[in-house]
């Protein structure tokens, strides 16, 4: 029988090979050279003949599948984060503050109308996990600008712990990299190091 951490770790393990899976249908769009929502048919209302259009829908569909999919996904990480955060406090261990799910990032300012605000991040947000990056792996910040580029126009899990009424409360965001927002940058906002 497994633990709760355990099917936790299960859980972020399989978010991190689906979003791997939806960067990777993504880019087959850019390279089929269509966008997820560029028209597939001419002014006149027929197929455009440049492109592979039933292959184009076929990812497409995939994407909206696989993107279901993670919200699911990320609901039923949301619960199991909670059985074990309930089982921790119930149970005191050596470490309050395992390094995987210690801040490792604060968010010092964020721009209206962004990718960030569109999300619900906040000045002040600790900053948990941002996609696959955490506490062990964020490498000085760099992994996030890697995750943001590669996941441009999809949905990255952020995972942040704000003070919530005068108590530190872990929430989970699903934020999209995007340009054209009408800002610098993917995100809108600035997070330094903690």
């Amino acid at each position: 029988m497994t633990t709760p951490l355990q099917h936790t770790q299960e859980l972020l393990k399989q978010k991190d090979a689906l979003e791997s899976e939806l960067r990777d249908l993504e880019l087959q769009l850019r390279t089929h050279g269509v966008t997820r929502t560029e028209a597939l048919v001419d002014t006149d209302g027929f197929p455009r003949a440049d492109i592979d259009v039933t292959s184009i829908r076929q990812i497409r569909t995939s994407l909206i599948y696989k993107q279901n999919d993670l919200k699911a996904l990320m609901a039923e990480i949301e619960a199991s984060l909670l059985v074990l955060h309930q089982n921790t406090r119930s149970e005191p261990s050596e470490s309050a503050d395992p390094p995987r799910r210690r801040a490792f990032a604060r968010v010092n300012t964020i721009a209206p109308n962004s990718p960030a605000a569109d999300a619900g991040l906040k000045v002040g947000d600790a900053i948990i996990s941002f996609g696959s990056a955490n506490a062990l792996n964020h490498e000085r910040l760099q992994r996030l600008a890697r995750i943001c580029s590669e996941s441009e126009g999809l949905e990255v899990g952020v995972q942040v712990e704000r003070v919530v009424d005068g108590r530190p409360t872990v929430v989970n965001l699903m934020l999209t990299p995007r340009r054209g927002w009408g800002g610098a940058g993917l995100l809108g906002c600035h997070v330094v190091p903690i």
